[in-house]
């Protein structure tokens, strides 16, 4: 199945890391060194909680339209694209 998701990053300037999380989904977040990174980082967490809700047979919510999606000083918004089918056959 192909999600697409928005997820909110935040640079932490005391921790020196990229927080992001994803308001439609409450367990799933992430981080990284680099916006790169984190992006990276997003991609994977999202279509890793997407596979194993999928396999649980749990609810998935429906994703919110970014532009419903309230943002903080200082935070952005992108949107993260899953497809569990090809993570399934890639992941390990």
């Amino acid at each position: 199945m192909k999600y697409e998701y928005p997820a909110v990053i935040n640079y932490d300037f005391n921790d020196k890391v990229y927080y992001v999380n994803f308001p439609d989904l409450s367990n799933c977040f992430t981080d990284g060194e680099t916006l790169r990174e984190a992006i990276d980082n997003a991609e994977d967490v999202l279509n890793l909680m997407l596979v194993n809700a999928e396999d649980k047979g749990w609810e998935i919510p429906d994703a919110s339209k970014m532009e419903d999606v309230h943002l903080e000083a200082g935070e952005i918004i992108i949107a993260v694209k899953a497809d569990t089918d090809l993570y399934s056959k890639i992941a390990i």
